[in-house]
C-alpha cells in the first residue's frame, strides 16, 4: 500500500511540474502575455502585406519580439513619417511598433524586412541592425526607442510618443516579393503558353496510348517490343564476340612478335 501511495506521488509531481514548466513558457516568458515589457520602437514599410499584431520579429535570425502595433501615417515628398494634419502630407505608409525584449545597437547599414519565414507559413519581420566592422564603415545611429513601461505610465502608443518631438529616429523597412503571389502572377501572365503546352501533353499521351507513330508502337506492339529485345540480344552477342577477338589477339600477340623477329634475323 505504501509503494502504491509513492507511486503515485512520483506521478502527481512530474505531472504538475510538467504542467507548471508549460504554463511558464506560454505564459509568463518573453514570448508570453504576460511577459515582461521590453523596448518598442518603430519601423516605416510600403506596406503590411501578410503582417498582424503577434508577428514574431526576429533580430538576426534569433526570435526577439512581436509586432504590437499597426498603423497608418502619412508622409511626405521625401517619405518622411508626418502628423496626419501636416500640411506638407502627401501620401501614404505603414508604421509597425515592435516590442523587444531588449535595447538593439543599430548601424547604418541595417535592414528591416518583411519575409516569408517559409514557403507556407506567415510572415515576420526580420531585422539586421548592421555592424561597423562592414567594408563601407557604417557608423552608429541614435534608433527611436522606448520602454513599454513608460508607454503604459504615460497612456501613450509609440506612435504618439514618436510624434512629440522624441529623439532618435524610426527604421526604414522593405517588404520582400512573396514567391507564391510572384508564382501565381507568373502563371497569369503565361496562361496561354501552358495551356498550349498541356494541350500537347494530352495530344501525345492520346496518341501513344492509341498506339499511334514510332513511340506508341514500342509501347502497344508487342511484336515491335519482340524485335526490340531481339536487337539488344544480337548485340550484346557481337559484343561479346568482338570481345573474345580481342582477347584472342592479345594472347597471340608475342608469338607473332616473336616469329616476325626470328624472320628478321636470317
Amino acid at each position: 500500500m505504501k509503494n502504491k501511495w509513492t507511486q503515485n506521488l512520483i506521478v502527481g509531481t512530474l505531472f504538475f511540474g510538467a504542467l507548471s514548466l508549460v504554463g511558464y513558457f506560454t505564459i509568463i516568458s518573453d514570448s508570453g502575455p504576460f511577459a515582461r515589457p521590453g523596448q518598442q520602437l518603430l519601423a516605416f514599410f510600403p506596406n503590411a502585406d501578410g503582417i498582424k499584431i503577434g508577428s514574431r520579429v526576429t533580430i538576426l535570425g534569433v526570435p526577439s519580439g512581436r509586432v504590437v502595433g499597426i498603423d497608418l501615417v502619412g508622409v511626405d515628398l521625401q517619405g518622411n513619417p508626418v502628423a496626419e494634419n501636416a500640411a506638407e502630407r502627401v501620401g501614404q505608409s505603414v508604421a509597425l511598433t515592435m516590442e523587444l525584449q531588449r535595447p538593439i545597437l543599430f548601424y547604418s547599414n541595417y535592414q528591416v524586412s518583411v519575409k516569408n519565414e517559409s514557403l507556407l507559413s506567415g510572415k515576420i519581420i526580420a531585422i539586421d541592425p548592421g555592424t561597423s566592422a562592414s567594408e563601407e564603415k557604417a557608423s552608429r545611429i541614435e534608433v527611436f526607442q522606448v520602454s513599454a513601461r513608460e508607454l503604459s505610465d504615460q497612456g501613450q502608443t509609440a506612435l504618439e510618443h514618436y510624434f512629440t518631438g522624441q529623439s532618435g529616429a524610426a527604421l526604414r523597412g522593405e517588404a520582400v516579393g512573396d514567391p507564391l503571389a510572384a508564382l501565381s502572377e507568373l502563371i497569369d501572365e503565361n496562361r496561354g503558353n501552358l495551356k498550349r503546352t498541356f494541350d500537347n501533353i494530352a495530344d501525345i499521351t492520346e496518341k501513344i496510348n492509341t498506339g499511334k507513330g514510332t513511340l506508341g508502337q514500342l509501347v502497344n506492339n508487342d511484336e515491335l517490343h519482340k524485335n526490340a529485345n531481339t536487337l539488344v540480344t544480337d548485340a550484346q552477342l557481337v559484343a561479346k564476340e568482338l570481345r573474345e577477338s580481342l582477347e584472342d589477339t592479345r594472347e597471340q600477340a608475342p608469338v607473332t612478335s616473336m616469329i616476325r623477329a626470328a624472320l628478321t634475323a636470317f
